[in-house]
């Protein structure tokens, strides 16, 4: 059985939880012409059965961004975790 349609396996090298949320840095294969490679993803449920979807979504409460340079990735996955962080001080 093949991954559901727009999704792809999750290789998750970091997760963290913040607050009630995890937060997951990793790589994947993006297959929609894109050479992004590398994500981050946070919230619940974000990675079903170990998948991912293969676009990008920007909320507070969940997202998955998608990344061709793994530092930038890193970086947006410190970012979000001291976000995250900073919200719930507030």
């Amino acid at each position: 059985m093949g991954n559901p349609c727009g999704t792809t396996k999750a290789n998750v090298f970091e997760q963290i939880e913040v607050n009630g949320f995890t937060v997951y840095f990793g790589a994947g294969v993006n297959p929609v012409n894109s050479p992004a490679q590398f994500f981050v993803a946070w919230g619940k449920d974000v990675l079903s059965n170990g998948l991912i979807p293969t676009y990008n979504l920007d909320t507070v409460e969940q997202g998955f961004l998608w990344f061709v340079d793994e530092d930038e990735a890193e970086a947006k996955f410190e970012a979000v975790a001291r976000q995250l962080t900073t919200d719930k001080e507030k």
